[in-house]
């Protein structure tokens, strides 16, 4: 059988080795548009997050059965589409959960102990003790989590090392020593550092934006792991610019893979590539994963981490 991937060469390992007795793997990328024409026989689909795999793409594949995905969050697949046409969607939902945690708490700390700026500091004095600014403790502070899943609660529990007051939005209660807040403005207003960690989608779509900017304040830090789109871009540059907020630390953006200009030119701002997931052992649990999930799919129809 051939199964089709979307995520770039090469593919994790696990997955290549474990499918090599059972499966041609043949990449997206490689294939022309002819060949692209003729893909009734691919009923297994492994799929790359940023890819968005709506009606149009998924119509490539007339008797597609599986899409694996070896990501966590699920706003780029037309579920709908998928519902309709019987296709399993399986995710690697606790694939990356620790390195995208551990990567949230770098930029908590890069933000308030102004890492960077230190940095180029020492670069361009070549001294010590020469007038760097005095910047903000994080221990005993009050950490802000918005969406509790397995990421969320990863960060959350590393601040506890922090000796910090922990506090939650959420879709849902969850079973939790944390205090739990109804909105995310409200939860800006009592916090000090602001972590989204929140899926995609239209229920999310620009959730941080000038009221939740003007609740976190002038002291407040944001810091952005989840999706681009929870954030109003144009209301972040502006509460950073007048400085309504005391910085911000984001891995993704609105519209990627495009970065907009205007964040490159902010000095409150920490900006990486959308890389909190990016370690090797991240990308081989997500193939570890994703495997299981074909293999199970192939054997009885279901599979463990079944979103659709």
């Amino acid at each position: 059988m051939r199964i089709v991937s979307f995520f770039p060469k090469p593919l994790p390992k696990s997955i290549i080795e474990g499918l090599k007795e059972t499966a041609q793997i043949v990449y997206w990328s490689d294939l022309n548009d002819n060949e692209r024409k003729n893909l009734s026989d691919v009923e297994v689909v492994i799929s790359n997050p940023p890819v968005k795999m709506d009606k149009a793409l998924l119509s490539f594949f007339p008797n597609l059965k599986m899409v694996a995905s070896l990501g966590v969050g699920f706003d780029k697949f037309d579920l709908e589409e998928m519902k309709r046409r019987s296709i399993v969607l399986t995710n690697a939902p606790s694939a990356t959960s620790d390195d995208v945690a551990d990567f949230a708490w770098s930029l908590i700390t890069a933000l308030s102990r102004q890492t960077a700026q230190a940095w180029a500091h020492a670069r361009k004095t070549h001294r010590t003790f020469s007038g760097f600014p005095l910047t903000d403790r994080i221990s005993g502070k009050r950490l802000g989590v918005a969406g509790l899943g397995h990421i969320g609660r990863e960060i959350a529990r590393r601040a506890e090392g922090f000796k910090m007051q922990i506090g939650y939005t959420n879709l849902s209660s969850c079973n939790v020593a944390y205090e739990r807040f109804e909105t995310l403005k409200e939860l800006a207003s009592w916090c000090d550092y602001l972590v989204l960690a929140m899926p995609g989608g239209a229920a999310t779509y620009h959730i941080a934006n000038e009221g939740v900017f003007e609740a976190l304040g002038p002291k407040g830090y944001l810091i952005n792991i989840g999706r681009g789109e929870l954030i109003d871009t144009e209301a972040l540059i502006r509460a950073l610019d007048k400085h309504s907020i005391a910085g911000a630390a984001i891995d993704v953006f609105e519209g990627e893979p495009t970065i907009d200009e205007r964040l490159t030119r902010l000095d409150n701002l920490i900006i990486t590539p959308h890389i909190a997931s990016g370690t090797y052992e991240a990308r081989e649990s997500a193939g570890e994963q994703a495997l299981n999930n074909i293999r199970a799919f192939l054997a009885t129809g279901d599979a463990p981490n079944r979103v659709v």
